[in-house]
């Protein structure tokens, strides 16, 4: 399905903005810019929270643009200026001088980049050990049905836990039909990621445990079932369609990729791009040949071969290692989750506090490691130009909402990747899943004023991705000490 129209629209939109930005800010016209600003939302998206009116200057801070391949360029002693929800210049503190009436932010020792983004989270779930009865059944000491309330009404407390995190933009990659609610939430909230959703699953396996009245996975027994709940989703307005391609021993391999092929058409057919989890090198390989654009997990059973490495190639795939979550289910089932620092400092104290209420350790769950096939695929998929998106699957049971993204970019490193690297998966790579190449994923004129302002080198260690002094969300200014202070 070829996007180079929209593309180009977007190009197009990408360049009017950043001449009307230049001569806004040469008139020292910020409001001129707000104006010029709030059209460019990218088509079919309702408004995110409102800018922040005020110019900014961070002044004296090292930019970190994110390159090709992995590499990245700083740029010592640079003043930032954000007007409204964009990026309004970049250039040397010399020369570059605040807008009148800006507020002035001291980057001097410190390093900006651009809001890092997971392309791999589920609203519906909370990461604590009752979130997952179909793995993990605890039913009889918190009911599913109180847990999923919890969550619904615990949101606003998981988007601030998000922003504290520097992660300014997340891809729920499927669940209920009030996902469409979720992202509705956080388009209207001052303090909140950018969310893009997919709705229900389309399942090749029931999850019954899950159900209740508004069931995030549901199964498709042929392509026609298939194409009628990707139907169903669409007056919604979904960002994508996902499937869950689970594969069983007694499972014909042949007509559940066709069940597949039928979503990724109607999904394309719609304009939407296709979300596959296959975690086995076979199912991998059919959910490619059946359509689909990104794979939301590596393949864990086996090291990804050549053929595998050939068709992502081919078909633009592309992958989301999400290398930490067994990890976490691991871990929790069997009682041995401990916070790292930052899980301490930004995760959601409720689910902190309910990570030591295991009721009944399970010592083969905890058994079972981080799959050693994932964590060898990932360099090779790296060097052969797939394009690697770092998601965490947060939410799942171990895999919290916001720090996760610290473990998972620790673990890529561990598997083989550079800082850099990383950083490019979690900010110009997750772009690309969104959609947004021209909209994020490098601080420049005319990007959105998504960013964050860290007290260390991201490049000289991963670990210093996890300290964050600001954190700018369409222009607005968030401390992560206030974020997290005001969460009760």
């Amino acid at each position: 399905m070829s996007t180079r129209p929209a593309a180009l629209k977007v190009k197009l939109e990408k360049l009017e903005l950043q001449v009307t930005l230049a001569l806004a800010l040469a008139l020292g016209g910020a409001l001129a810019a707000v104006a010029a600003c709030g059209g460019a939302s990218p088509a079919g998206q309702a408004p995110q929270a409102a800018p922040h009116e005020q110019a900014i200057a961070i002044t004296g801070v090292t930019v970190i643009h994110p390159g090709a391949d992995g590499a990245a360029m700083q740029e010592a002693d640079r003043t930032v200026v954000l007007t409204g929800d964009r990026i309004a210049a970049v250039g040397p503190t010399a020369s570059t001088r605040p807008p009148q009436g800006a507020r002035v932010i001291d980057g001097h020792g410190r390093w900006l980049i651009p809001g890092l983004i997971d392309s791999h989270v589920h609203f519906f779930q909370s990461g604590n050990p009752f979130t997952r009865p179909d793995a993990a059944d605890f039913n009889d000491v918190v009911p599913y049905a109180q847990e999923v309330a919890r969550n619904k009404a615990r949101l606003p407390a998981t988007f601030k836990v998000w922003l504290a995190s520097g992660v300014t933009s997340v891809l729920d990659c499927g669940g209920p039909m009030w996902n469409f609610e979720v992202r509705d939430r956080a388009r209207k909230s001052e303090a909140a990621p950018r969310v893009l959703v997919a709705g229900p699953l389309v399942s090749l396996v029931d999850r019954p445990a899950l159900a209740l009245d508004d069931p995030p996975i549901i199964k498709a027994t042929t392509p026609d079932e298939a194409r009628q709940l990707v139907e169903r989703q669409l007056p919604h307005h979904p960002d994508f369609i996902k499937v869950w391609f689970i594969h069983l021993p007694t499972g014909d391999l042949a007509s559940e990729e066709k069940i597949v092929r039928a979503a990724g058409d109607a999904a394309h057919a719609a304009g939407l791009r296709l979300l596959v989890h296959a975690t086995e090198l076979d199912t991998a390989k059919a959910a490619m040949r059946a359509g689909a654009d990104i794979l939301v997990h590596s393949v864990f059973d086996r090291v990804v071969d050549d053929e595998f490495l050939a068709m992502a190639s081919r078909r633009h795939v592309i992958l989301i290692p999400t290398l930490w979550v067994t990890g976490g289910y691991a871990a929790v089932l069997a009682g041995t989750f401990t916070p790292t620092e930052e899980e301490r400092r930004l995760a959601d104290p409720q689910i902190l506090a309910a990570m030591s209420k295991v009721p009944r350790v399970d010592p083969v769950r905890g058994s079972r490691p981080i799959p050693p096939a994932a964590l060898e695929s990932l360099p090779r998929l790296w060097a052969a130009g797939i394009t690697v998106a770092l998601g965490t699957d947060a939410g799942n049971i171990g895999t919290l909402h916001g720090p996760s993204v610290f473990r998972e970019a620790r673990m890529m490193v561990q598997a083989g990747l550079t800082p850099a690297q990383v950083l490019r998966s979690a900010t110009v790579n997750g772009a690309r899943v969104l959609g947004l190449e021209a909209e994020l994923g490098d601080v420049a004129v005319g990007r959105r004023a998504d960013l964050v302002l860290l007290d260390a080198d991201p490049l000289a260690s991963v670990d210093n991705l996890a300290r964050a002094h600001l954190v700018f969300r369409a222009g607005r200014v968030f401390d992560p000490v206030e974020l997290m202070a005001s969460i009760r």
